[in-house]
């Protein structure tokens, strides 16, 4: 297991030993996400991944930063692919490699030196609902003011391979992000792609903790 992931993979193998699945031999994707996402917090992998953050979070050295939790329900596996930072930067654990289909990705992202906040985004390469190449991209929104509230937003949107290089859309999604609330769901918004669904929501702390879950659609 790589850094930063937690939980046993969901593969076809998994869904062979279920009751509901045995003899299928025409596994879809959704199958996979809608077994994943059932097992969201199995064998205490989102505590695990909560308590390592935690951990992270004694030794970064800074009293401002982002408790990151991504969970892949997807049915496949999801591989870093690009990341942009407004502003601070991740912290001491990089971003996970790869995340597989029942894992939960975890990482911390903290103000740097010029700033005190912590906002940025990440994006993986995945699969939609078909199992063709998509984009998978979550961005938190942690605009911490000395002597004044907490501001925290989020976004996730999943786009066509390759869309998030981070050089012409990054503005678009901070704005976009700048105008969302602590909660926000593709689905409500009309925002879906073939078949995927994704969300995210965030606390409103100097540490607040960033959960996205993302899936496909009617699982």
């Amino acid at each position: 297991m790589g850094d930063g992931v937690f939980g046993i993979p969901v593969t076809n193998t998994t869904l062979e030993s279920l009751p509901e699945y045995e003899g299928n031999t025409k596994l879809k994707p959704i199958d996979r996400a809608r077994v994943a996402l059932n097992l969201k917090n199995s064998d205490g992998k989102n505590e695990s991944a909560l308590k390592y953050l935690l951990d992270l979070k004694e030794t970064c050295g800074v009293d401002v930063g982002t408790l990151c939790l991504v969970y892949n329900a997807t049915g496949d596996t999801l591989k870093y692919s690009q990341k942009k930072d407004w502003a601070g930067h991740i912290g001491s654990s990089p971003y996970p490699i790869q995340i597989a289909n029942g894992q939960w990705g975890a990482f911390l992202h903290v103000i740097g030196k010029a700033s005190s906040q912590s906002i940025g985004a990440v994006a993986y390469h995945g699969k939609d609902a078909d199992a063709a190449d998509c984009d998978w991209m979550v961005a938190w929104n942690n605009a911490w003011v000395a002597d004044r509230d907490f501001s925290t937003t989020v976004y996730n949107e999943v786009r066509k391979k390759d869309h998030y290089n981070f050089v012409g859309p990054e503005n678009f999604i901070l704005q976009q992000m700048q105008k969302a609330d602590v909660y926000y769901s593709d689905d409500a918004n009309a925002d879906q792609w073939k078949g995927t669904s994704s969300s995210a929501s965030i606390g409103n702390h100097n540490f607040p903790i960033f959960t996205a879950i993302l899936t496909l659609k009617d699982v």
